[in-house]
């Protein structure tokens, strides 16, 4: 359903082992164990199409396309889409291969032989690989096809973009909200009905749906900020939290790191709360005693955990691999501190970007393929209801998850003021991995809000 979002320590490692091969030749959400939603979207009304290019008799083109899908149904559903543009394009003809190693991808382009296009898992490596001129800015095709971006949902967009060049299309969005254990808030006294509207009353509701014994040891707990977390391959709470208590990483007007504002060291403080409350080490024990992530063991399915900062997907494995307690769970937009209303449900927001690397033999060809395939309405309904993933554009057919309160919550988030960007810088990978170095270092004691931000901050300056 969905692939995993950014996988931030395993992706620096490939990053590494390639660029320095790229910058000579500038001249660049899990597969679902769970059975597969509903694959139909409802009959379209009337929404605009992307428009097709006519299938006059031309010269045979052959592309190539990496995709980091993999296999199983979403496979399937893409090449469903290749078929039905080939259709369209008799003299066209696509093959896509699953590749997820962005090793092999970077190597390939250093190497004078990339695919034609290449679908990424999110949108993390672009700031990186298009300052080594391993990717084609897509500006000029943008302008030549005639695209009106402003089909896209705006932050996608802003996450392809790197110093004010668009180096790819989205395709596929998602972020994270508040999702909930309804059974276990009424187990605790607390309304199943009413979510916490404030980061305090989250805090408050945490501590009554949490359990210890004599011993400390915790069998239930109410919020756990580190998880899922990058060991799960996905985002540090802190990057979120940070927005979410009005500060931010990246200052654009400046084009200086942000790392130690007061706002994120009260956030990274709020986080370090849990732990100090509860015990460090019964929480790390805790987290020792779940299952595999997004399976009947990790701890929302199984029931040990009330509160998650996650995405869509986790209800929907949930629903899958345990009914009875998908049932019960719901999602609500996550509470900013009560000063600041206005910032309730503020979550990162990312895409799977379709980018054409540097080299590549057919971009003119490679880039009418993604534009079909990200601003085709019908399309993208279709796939979204597939992998239970949010739509890209901002309007679609109809589809039954569309009107899922809860998928309805993400899609608002989505398309909100409050939904933000990693920034796309040529170090953007480093800042990731070592920003959730500091809320771990934090987290389990080994340093203070102040002291591991204000370190991030002297450790980011000096990338710049």
């Amino acid at each position: 359903m969905q692939r995993p979002r950014r996988a931030w320590p395993f992706i620096l490692a490939a990053v590494s082992l390639v660029f320095a091969a790229c910058s000579g030749s500038a001249t660049s959400a899990p597969s679902s164990a769970a059975s597969a939603a509903s694959q139909g979207a409802s009959a379209a009304p009337a929404v605009s199409a992307a428009p097709a290019a006519s299938a006059t008799a031309a010269a045979p083109v052959h592309l190539t396309m990496w995709q980091q899908w993999g296999g199983g149904h979403e496979e399937d559903a893409l090449k469903k889409i290749i078929s039905d543009y080939e259709a369209l394009h008799p003299n066209v003809t696509i093959d896509e291969v699953p590749v997820t190693d962005n090793s092999k991808i970077l190597t390939a382009i250093s190497g004078g032989n990339p695919p034609d296009i290449v679908d990424l898992v999110s949108s993390l490596p672009l700031g990186e690989w298009a300052s080594k001129g391993a990717l084609m800015p897509l500006d000029s095709l943008i302008s030549q096809s005639g695209i009106d971006t402003s089909v896209y949902v705006p932050a996608a967009l802003q996450a392809m973009t790197v110093s004010g060049k668009v180096y790819g299309l989205p395709f596929m969005d998602f972020n994270v909200g508040l999702v909930y254990n309804k059974a276990l808030f009424t187990q605790a006294g607390i309304d199943p009905s009413s979510p916490p509207k404030t980061i305090e009353e989250l805090t408050a509701d945490a501590d009554k749906l949490t359990k210890q014994d004599a011993n400390g040891r915790i069998t239930q707990l109410g919020f756990l900020p580190e998880y899922p977390g990058t060991s799960n391959g996905q985002v540090c709470t802190l990057e979120d939290a940070g927005w979410l208590f009005g500060g931010g990483w990246y200052d654009g007007t400046t084009s200086k790191v942000t790392a130690n504002l007061p706002q994120n060291v009260a956030a990274l403080a709020w986080e370090a709360g849990f732990y100090q409350k509860y015990g460090a080490q019964n929480i790390a024990n805790f987290l020792q005693s779940a299952g595999a992530y997004l399976t009947a063991q990790d701890l929302l399915e199984s029931g040990k955990l009330a509160m998650v900062y996650d995405g869509p997907w986790s209800i929907a494995f949930a629903q899958a691999n345990v009914p009875d307690l998908a049932k019960n769970l719901a999602a609500a937009p996550f509470p900013a501190p009560a000063a600041m209303p206005q910032l309730t449900g503020t979550s990162f927001i990312d895409s799977n970007p379709q980018v054409i690397p540097q080299g590549a033999k057919n971009p003119a060809a490679a880039f009418d393929f993604i534009r079909y395939e990200t601003t085709d309405p019908q399309v993208t309904a279709t796939f979204a209801q597939l992998i239970q993933n949010l739509p890209q554009l901002q309007q679609t057919p109809p589809f039954a998850l569309a009107s899922d309160p809860n998928f309805q919550v993400f899609i608002k988030e989505a398309n909100s003021s409050n939904a933000h960007v990693w920034p796309q810088l040529p170090f953007s990978t480093e800042y990731g991995v070592k920003l959730c170095e500091a809320q771990q270092a934090t987290l389990y004691g080994k340093s203070t809000p102040q002291q591991a931000l204000d370190n991030l901050q002297t450790q980011m300056a000096a990338a710049q």
